[in-house]
């Protein structure tokens, strides 16, 4: 084993193809990637004060962080995907700080097609059981419902978050990926990051499978050990991850979820078409399909 300090970043944001991504990465043979798979090492403060409902231990220490990873000598370089770096304002400094030299690669996907993703895995999940429509409509000022109101909803102003990372390192240093074109075009989007990352490509995994895709339980006893987080990773661990989708597409359907109202997705759209501006001129992309 060799001690490889991270040199990259998968910052957010979630639902976005960040998991498509670390799958990538994970399984690439010059890539050493944490051995867990969201340390959220550098938001960990911001995580433990505001209570998140995501209950996870995270590294506190530096010497914590670094153990997880693992390189052997045929790795090249190091990296984490933490979706939760994007949003907290004071991470991209804190990573400047690790690693001036860090490379920090964003995924950004239609922000209302992205809550409402974040929205039914927490509900397939059990850990919200308030509307969707509740929520977007009186979580901004619901002592009950901000934290929900902030993963689904505030996550999706990308423009303050992507122009943070943008301001501390060099435009050269940051890669900003479409969820949309890593669904079309996959190969082209993976050699992008592999040249991103001074890594070689490999077209083994460039038929992305859909990874972490909700679906909700067919039934109630299924409900039950689902939303038992101890008996998920668990099973997880005893499982093979093929065999896993498979015995999960049998016992979760996608019809099982909650739809997004029509009225809500207009009210989204107009709530973050102002963003959405901003963004296509901060990163040079026409996103007007985002808003029609």
């Amino acid at each position: 084993m060799q001690q490889l300090r991270p040199s990259f970043f998968i910052v957010g944001a979630p639902k976005a193809g960040t998991t498509a991504l670390y799958d990538y990465l994970v399984n690439h043979p010059q890539v050493c990637m944490s051995t867990d798979k969201e340390p959220n090492y550098f938001s960990e403060k911001e995580i433990r004060e505001q209570g998140l409902y995501y209950r996870k231990a995270n590294p506190q220490t530096e010497e914590e962080y670094l153990s997880l990873f693992k390189a052997d000598k045929q790795h090249l370089i190091a990296g984490e995907g933490s979706v939760s770096y994007l949003f907290y304002p004071e991470v991209a400094q804190r990573i400047y700080n690790f690693n001036p030299n860090a490379r920090i690669i964003i995924s950004l996907r239609d922000p209302v097609q992205r809550a409402f993703s974040h929205y039914q895995m927490d509900y397939s999940l059990g850990l919200v059981t308030t509307s969707f429509d509740q929520i977007a409509g009186e979580g901004k000022d619901s002592e009950s419902l901000k934290l929900f109101y902030q993963q689904y909803i505030e996550l999706g102003f990308y423009y303050q978050q992507v122009k943070r990372y943008l301001d501390v390192f060099p435009s050269g240093q940051v890669l900003v990926l479409l969820h949309e074109d890593l669904i079309s075009h996959p190969a082209d989007t993976l050699k992008k990051l592999s040249g991103f990352l001074g890594i070689s490509y490999t077209d083994e995994q460039t038929g992305l499978r859909e990874v972490n895709v909700s679906g909700a339980p067919r039934s109630g006893l299924v409900k039950r050990i689902y939303q038992n987080e101890t008996a998920r990773k668990f099973l997880a661990s005893i499982i093979n991850e093929d065999i896993r989708l498979k015995i999960k597409s049998r016992l979760f359907s996608k019809k099982n979820l909650p739809v997004l109202s029509a009225k809500t997705r207009q009210q989204l759209i107009s709530l973050y078409r102002e963003d959405i501006q901003q963004v296509s001129t901060l990163i040079k992309r026409n996103l007007e399909h985002w808003v029609s």
